[in-house]
């Protein structure tokens, strides 16, 4: 049978296009700051985490498009590696202080009169961390029980 005619089709092609337009957004933003380590990086550092995801997504897109074999692999590679830089962004708080700060810089009037709560955002960002981090855990659960989309489909 075709991988067309396979359960999980739609989803996992669809998702391979996500993730290819996320190769493209990393890219992008190739020169933007992140928190790694504890601390905010910018310049070659930063570079290389942008270029390593853009390459990591793009590879799991093509992988996902062909139901190939590598690409089933690569979804808890992908996972797996995602969870450990969340993790570690959640872990540094300071550094995720700062970094919301510095994003935040220039509208802290604007958040004052709206009465944003400094603690009740910082909890904000943690959730949303972890809901992402569940989706991921939730679509290799999902390609798991969707694995044989990718058999007899070559290396």
């Amino acid at each position: 049978m075709e991988p067309g005619g396979k359960k999980g089709h739609f989803t996992f092609r669809a998702t391979a296009v996500l993730l290819m337009a996320s190769a493209v957004f990393e890219l992008i933003s190739i020169t933007a700051e992140e928190p790694l380590f504890g601390e905010i990086r910018s310049g070659l550092s930063v570079g290389i985490y942008h270029v390593f995801y853009a390459a990591l997504f793009a590879a799991l897109g093509v992988g996902l498009w062909s139901a190939k074999k590598w690409g089933y692999a690569l979804v808890f590679v992908t996972t797996a590696v995602y969870t450990l830089d969340k993790v570690q962004f959640i872990l540094s708080r300071q550094t995720m202080e700062n970094f919301i700060a510095q994003q935040m810089s220039g509208y802290e009037e604007v958040l004052q009169s709206q009465g944003v709560d400094g603690a009740l955002f910082m909890q904000a960002i943690v959730l949303t961390s972890i809901v992402i981090v569940l989706c991921w855990w939730g679509f290799a659960l999902y390609t798991y029980w969707r694995r044989d989309y990718f058999n007899n489909t070559g290396a």
